[in-house]
């Protein structure tokens, strides 16, 4: 299906049924097609709703300044165009750094968030490191030896799985490198943890210990600021962990869903006044 959102076209498909959707936000250089499985499993309990972030896969760019803002006014757009006042959101990475922008100022969206594998907010070591990516990207495009899927898993992950490591490349090499450098800029440039602290929505935070990409101190920093969090931290697995653990990570965000469906998902603390 497609919406529109300013001057862009956004791609986004539905699978299954069931209030709240769950909305999935893909990562850096990704598109719907890195969530392989999840998509499909979860639709057993919930409809869910994974789109092509502006400028990825088949959705258009446009001509807006590409920023967090623009992208949950995207977001917006493709709930609306699919029915959903309200959702249960999981972002990785990338995706989960775009989460936190519509939790913090687009709260009566969100339902939850299962933040994968992020930060609340980006250093300057960090940033710099970002920086000099876009513009080797936008320079030398995206077949670099620096862009190398295998660095998102835990050691060994590649070689027992080599078809999805490859696959994952594959989704990588094809994002336009314009679009790339630009998700790239942005990502050296936010800082949510202030605004996360008025956030009154339960949240699930699970971060790899063998993450090569976000170090798991972020995932600590995250979970202090925002009110409602819980914090996993995961033996094993690196930075796409919700690959790397299959089963287990649907099984564990269906799990979170039903709690805070029941209202049985406890508060770790009253968010900050506003």
């Amino acid at each position: 299906m497609y919406c529109v959102s300013g001057s862009a076209r956004l791609y986004f498909e539905i699978l299954g049924d069931g209030a709240p959707a769950v909305l999935l936000l893909h990562g850096l250089g990704g598109s719907r097609l890195a969530w392989f499985h999840i998509p499909s499993s979860l639709a057993g309990s919930h409809r869910v709703i994974v789109p092509d972030l502006r400028g990825c896969g088949v959705s258009e760019r446009g001509t807006e300044p590409y920023g967090f803002e623009q992208l949950a006014r995207d977001v917006i757009a493709i709930l609306d165009a699919a029915d959903a006042p309200s959702c249960h959101v999981i972002g990785h990475s990338f995706g989960g750094v775009l989460a936190q922008h519509l939790l913090a100022f687009h709260e009566e969206r969100v339902a939850s968030a299962v933040l994968v594998s992020t930060s609340s907010r980006v250093g300057e070591k960090a940033a710099s490191g970002w920086r000099r990516l876009a513009d080797a990207v936008e320079q030398r495009g995206l077949a670099r030896p620096d862009i190398r899927a295998d660095r998102g898993f835990a050691d060994g992950f590649a070689d027992r799985c080599p078809a999805l490591v490859r696959t994952l490349q594959e989704i990588a090499a094809s994002c336009d490198r314009s679009v790339y450098a630009a998700q790239a800029r942005i990502a050296a440039a936010y800082d949510y943890t202030t605004a996360l602290a008025r956030v009154a929505r339960p949240t699930l935070i699970l971060q790899g210990r063998a993450d090569r990409m976000t170090s798991p101190g972020g995932s600590v920093l995250l979970a202090r600021a925002l009110p409602m969090a819980t914090l996993e931290l995961i033996d094993d697995v690196g930075h796409n962990l919700h690959l790397e653990m299959g089963d287990r990570f649907v099984q564990r965000v269906a799990r979170f869903f039903a709690d805070v469906e029941r209202g049985s998902q406890p508060a770790q603390r009253p968010p900050a006044p506003r």
